[in-house]
């Protein structure tokens, strides 16, 4: 008892614990225990049962006649309940998921008899007792809906308030918030890439498809809105994810999916330039196995998932025919041996393996481990003009550790301990040693020769999370106290430009050997170049409590307190202007304000439950990327010094040996020096029904105030005044634009990354979904939603490449503001899984195996189009940014796309193999069945514009479609597995 005493004594002083209960990837299952007349019964015996895992917990109702159990891992239960004077009471077969608060009531018998009462066999669809907004993907919805790529985060669109976010591929938008405004759980534990903001392994961003196999996965929670003060670092949502864990029997899958060239439909872009279909094979394979070590102790369970995705990348000249000089033609003949196909392949490999085992009645340690082994052949940096010289693979390589171990330390006491590792390494090689070379023809690149401009590179985080948890239930209060700390080293090492690179501005200037332009890098001396390590200490503390302040009202209410401690730099600029400003290149403030409240309540409007009003208001802190971070300790015009040569250049191939003794006025990148860390401010307001037993409707409102939003902008500029100009016909225009020169001479560009953009989000939605009955299952929403903000966004961090992330007018950013890139104002997604498998009580055997064992199952998504931004291929306002300027005072994203439309669909049929207890499933997909052209990308520039003339001439192409989206074209896939 002491030693307990001890323990408990040390997590609360310590206030040490991570995301529990109902958000730790495991499940709280709370309720009344009553007499006849509704009179509350103390003392009363409550116990739980999982027998698939051994584990049975018990517990003591309070003077209130409560009951609570929080952390209990997800899955099937029985539930009964003691107490002298009274008949037993039961419960079976009650399904507990993850994240949620399942609130279950007994009303007792008085009596002595020994009879048994069997209250429920099935767990309430509304949660009585939880105020936030979120949604669980179970695990039939994981296993058995089509997914374009077994990437089980795509999953996440299916719910209210989530699209796909525009601004980088692969992320995802909640309430209106970029992607790096996300947060992953997985068991509980950080499973983020805190450098780009995205998911461990960058999963799902055009290269590595997944980091976790769809297979381990047993289901997972989107939580969207107004969640507890145990999660954090989030201002947008946070995915609580759970693996598949051992049981007492042994199950096992292996699987295998197949597509090729000859089961796809040609795409829209091959269509219209009258090519034949691209060279295409993908194979995706694996095998789960899982059961016990020893019966009812200890527990095992293995997975392993495969990737190959092989197509030839075709590269050709761009930008129209070359001049028929000779000088020209020589020019072309030289770069004919860049021409041609290579191959980029996709090769992914991902492993888990798991064991649970049950200490005692009392304790249970759970330790998973997940590598993942990604290599893309040629992906660094392909393209159509990119030759085989330019690209290297792009590598990944993960590994997840983590390890739980909770203690029940009374029937209201419970402690949990947490640790986890991850090692998170992305290189990126070259192909070649030779200096880049672009080589352009009127204006446009035609083709990229040599090593591309930023590899080899690599970006290698470790990450260690350690958590202590307590949670304690007293009378009608269940009391959370804990913090969660996470330690992240980071080496990043980014060689932009040190390689060299050539800009030939014609076929003729590269067969004279006649560049425009020549760039080079050097790391500035005494400092580590290329090289930073933008390391992050996180702290977080949180309390909350939820109050049943009656059998009809939960009050749930904390508060949260986040400090992001950043690795300063070393190296610091002292240029006397910065000095002016107050910018420290060395310094990134210690934003020490992010004290955060949240409150929700949840009401039974009436007595069985069935209709619950629920709503909430918090306040979230999010991460500020360490892409960011990294760039302001490298990019600070003294650790990375850049040159750009006009003339006397180096003979091509060569390079400079050594800095040339030439002027810099280089860009940098610094702190505001009030830096603080993203917020958001997140309501809502639910109402959900259930109806009958199987279905549930739940109408809400959801809104996300965005503040401190983190966004890069130009100070170095001039004010821009009102310039007269004409249109082609030679109407007088005004438009803005800047005198030359920068008020610091010393530098070009001084890039602030400062908090100061806002965004705002509302939405009305509503969901129905039907849980599985009578071999049918759906989950269906429309969400009404607007989007305003001011063009936020935390990774703009290399000039050229992301200058389109930046505002028209950098001195007055809030002129951005406008329908922000995630606004998609209607939205309708429905899937569906159907078991069509009605001749079970067919008597012949023959027969019941012809017409049964089928399985339709679809995803299919209806949605408004994306707004887009009209530009002038140029720069009017003169601010050096060619990619930012838009036509006149037209606003940010005042024009509309076209509308998407999709549907996916999976058909099945399972053949038992050995008396039911083996079977084979046969598969067949279809993504984007109705083969749909699903436009993303337009001709944005409206104008051409002439500098000398300021003469803007139409564009007559402007708003025409350059591309589709990623499931353009259809695509077919045949799979089988077989299960045990």
């Amino acid at each position: 008892m002491l030693q307990k005493l001890a323990v408990v004594a040390l997590s609360v002083g310590l206030l040490a614990t991570v995301a529990y209960g109902q958000q730790s990837g495991a499940a709280t299952l709370n309720g009344t225990i009553t007499d006849q007349s509704g009179a509350a019964v103390p003392a009363a015996k409550v116990t739980v049962s999982q027998a698939a895992i051994g584990l049975t917990r018990t517990t003591e109702t309070t003077n209130s006649g409560l009951y609570a159990f929080p952390s209990l891992p997800v899955g099937g239960y029985t539930i009964s309940v003691e107490k002298s004077g009274f008949g037993p009471a039961k419960a079976e077969n009650v399904d507990l998921s993850i994240g949620t608060t399942s609130t279950l009531d007994f009303k007792l018998q008085v009596g002595t008899t020994t009879e048994t009462v069997n209250v429920t066999t099935e767990a309430p669809l509304v949660e009585t007792s939880q105020s936030q907004t979120s949604t669980v993907i179970d695990n039939k919805s994981v296993s058995d809906l089509p997914i374009n790529g077994r990437n089980f985060l795509d999953f996440t669109l299916l719910t209210p308030g989530v699209v796909l976010d525009r601004s980088r591929t692969g992320d995802l938008s909640f309430g209106g918030q970029r992607g790096t405004a996300n947060s992953v759980q997985i068991d509980g534990s950080d499973s983020n890439n805190s450098f780009f903001g995205q998911a461990m392994g960058r999963t799902g961003t055009g290269r590595n498809p997944y980091s976790f196999s769809q297979d381990s996965v047993q289901e997972f929670q989107v939580n969207a809105n107004t969640y507890a003060p145990e999660l954090g670092r989030a201002g947008g949502g946070v995915i609580n994810v759970i693996t598949k864990s051992g049981t007492n029997d042994f199950h096992g899958t292996a699987f295998e999916f197949f597509r090729d060239k000859a089961l796809n439909a040609n795409s829209w872009e091959n269509n219209r330039a009258g090519s034949p279909r691209r060279n295409y094979h993908y194979n995706q394979f694996g095998a789960t196995l899982g059961g016990p070590i020893k019966k009812n102790k200890a527990f095992f369970f293995f997975d392993y998932d495969g990737q190959r995705n092989s197509e030839p990348i075709v590269v050709f000249f761009a930008g129209g025919t070359a001049p028929a000089d000779a000088d020209s033609q020589r020019g072309v003949a030289l770069l004919q041996k860049y021409l041609g196909a290579y191959p980029r392949s996709l090769n992914n490999n991902v492993y888990l393996f798991k064991s649970d085992v049950n200490l005692s009645d009392s304790q249970r340690i759970s330790v998973r481990y997940n590598a993942n082994r990604f290599n893309g052949v040629n992906y660094e940096n392909s393209g159509n003009q990119s030759a085989l010289e330019h690209t290297g693979n792009a590598d990944v390589t993960t590994d997840n550790v983590a390890g739980t171990h909770s203690w029940v330390l009374s029937p209201k006491a419970l402690l949990e301990s947490r640790v986890s590792f991850t090692r998170d390494n992305e290189p990126g090689a070259s192909n070649s040693t030779a200096p880049e070379a672009v080589i352009q023809n009127g204006g446009n690149t035609v083709i990229n020769i040599g090593r591309n401009n930023f590899s080899p590179r690599f970006t290698n985080a470790k990450t260690f999370q350690w958590a202590e948890g307590f949670s304690y239930t007293r009378d009608r209060h269940s009391y959370k106290i804990g913090s969660d700390f996470i330690f992240q080293r980071i080496g990043n090492f980014f060689p932009g430009l040190f390689s060299g690179t050539f800009t030939f501005p014609s076929y003729a200037a590269f067969a004279l050997g006649q560049p425009s332009q020549y760039r080079q890098a050097f790391a500035g001396a005494g400092t580590d170049g290329a090289l930073t390590h933008p390391n992050v200490n996180e702290y977080a503390f949180y309390v909350q409590d939820s109050w049943r302040v009656s059998n009809r009202l939960t009050l749930n209410y904390g508060a949260r307190y986040d400090l992001f401690d950043y690795a300063a730099g070393t190296v610091k600029n002292t240029d006397a202007g910065l000095a002016a400003l107050n910018l420290d290149t060395a310094r990134i403030n210690l934003d020490k304000n992010n004290l955060s409240v949240r409150l929700g309540f949840a009401y039974r409007v009436s007595d069985s439950g069935n209709l619950t009003v629920r709503g909430g208001y918090g306040m979230f802190v999010g991460r500020t990327p360490a892409i960011i971070t990294g760039t302001s300790l490298s990019q600070n015009g003294i650790q990375v010094q850049t040159y750009t040569l006009t003339s006397n250049f180096p003979t091509y191939p060569n390079v400079l040996s050594a800095p040339p003794a030439l002027n810099r006025t280089p860009d940098i990148y610094v702190f505001d020096p009030n830096y603080q860390q993203p917020t958001s401010h997140q309501w809502s307001l639910n109402l959900q029904r259930q109806i009958g037993k199987s279905y549930s409707v739940q109408v809400g409102y959801l809104g996300v105030k965005g503040t401190n939003l983190t966004r890069t902008r130009d100070i170095n500029l001039f004010p821009a005044v009102a310039t007269a100009g004409t249109l082609a016909d030679g109407t007088p225009v005004t438009f803005a634009r800047r005198p030359s020169g920068r008020p610091n001479a010393n530098f070009g560009r001084i890039s602030l990354f400062d908090s100061g953009a806002a965004s705002i989000y509302h939405s009305g939605f509503i969901q129905v979904n039907k849980r599985l009955a009578q071999n049918f299952q759906l989950m269906a929403s429309y969400t009404l939603a607007k989007v305003i903000d001011t063009k936020p966004d935390a990774t703009s961090v290399v000039v050229g490449t992301d200058d389109a992330k930046n505002a028209q007018d950098t001195l007055n950013p809030d002129g951005e503001r406008g329908r922000g890139n995630a606004d998609i104002r209607h939205r309708f997604i429905f899937s569906g899984v159907w078991d069509i498998n009605y001749a079970k009580r067919v008597k012949s055997a023959m027969l019941r195996n012809i017409i049964g064992g089928y399985q339709l199952s679809v995803v299919s998504t209806l949605q408004s189009g994306r707004p887009y931004t009209a530009t002038v291929g140029s720069d009017p306002n003169n601010d050096g940014n060619i990619s930012t300027d838009r036509p006149f005072a037209l606003g940010r994203n005042t024009f509309e796309g076209a509308g998407l439309a999709q549907v996916d669909m999976r058909f099945t049929r399972d053949i038992a193999l050995y008396k039911e207890r083996v079977a084979l499933r046969l598969m067949f997909e279809a993504f984007n069945l109705t083969n749909r052209v699903n436009f993303n990308n337009y001709n944005l520039s409206q104008y051409s514009f002439s500098a000398s003339a300021f003469r803007f001439t139409p564009n007559a192409s402007f708003f025409t479609p350059t591309s589709t989206s990623p499931n353009d074209p259809r695509i077919l896939q045949l799979g089988a597995k077989i299960t045990f």
